[in-house]
């Protein structure tokens, strides 16, 4: 901004602020703010609202009972009392019985299905350079979009080769699976 046009915003700002206090002083009639001046009135509740909240109550009483029956009878039925074990008389230990070998059956190899690798979907995107937008701006939009997943390696790439600053104003159909060299060909407009 120029020095008259800084001028003038602070003369205005001035006179703005002197009418704001002319007119709380003189039009503006101030309300008093004492602590009677705010009654807060108690009202009774009449007999309905009376009669609507003690059905709630009973309503609410009566739900919680029935949940609370709900619940002990789920964890009586669940608890069963305890059985004393009955005493069994020493037995003898047993012989061994004789080991017969036993045959394992035959195993067949087994096919494993063929897994195909996912491809990922491509993604398409318009990017719209302005006039006047720096290489940054265009980054992060082929970021935003989609095209690439790190816009500071390909934002790296352009400096790297001297790309950043060609980037022309324009629109331009970019798919996911370009490489960085073909962005950035795209992206000057070649």
């Amino acid at each position: 901004m120029s020095k008259p046009a800084l001028r003038f915003l602070a003369l205005g700002f001035l006179i703005s602020a002197i009418v704001l206090a002319g007119y709380r002083s003189f039009i503006y009639e101030s309300q008093p703010t004492t602590k009677d001046s705010v009654a807060t009135k108690a009202t009774k509740p009449s007999e309905e609202e009376l009669l609507y909240k003690e059905k709630y109550e009973k309503l609410l009483a009566e739900t919680e009972v029935a949940e609370l029956t709900k619940e002990n009878e789920a964890s009586s039925s669940d608890v069963k009392p305890e059985e004393k074990p009955e005493e069994k008389p020493e037995e003898k230990p047993a012989e061994k019985p004789v080991e017969k070998p036993v045959e394992k059956p035959v195993e067949k190899p087994v096919e494993k299905p063929v897994v195909e690798p996912v491809k990922p979907a491509v993604t398409k995107a318009t990017i719209v350079v302005n006039d006047g937008d720096p290489g940054s701006v265009a980054v992060e939009q082929v970021k935003n979009q989609g095209i690439i997943k790190d816009s500071t390696e390909f934002e790296n790439f352009l400096e790297q080769n001297d790309y950043i600053s060609f980037i022309r104003p324009g629109s331009y159909e970019l798919t996911s699976e370009m490489t960085y060299e073909q962005i950035a060909t795209t992206l000057m407009g070649r």
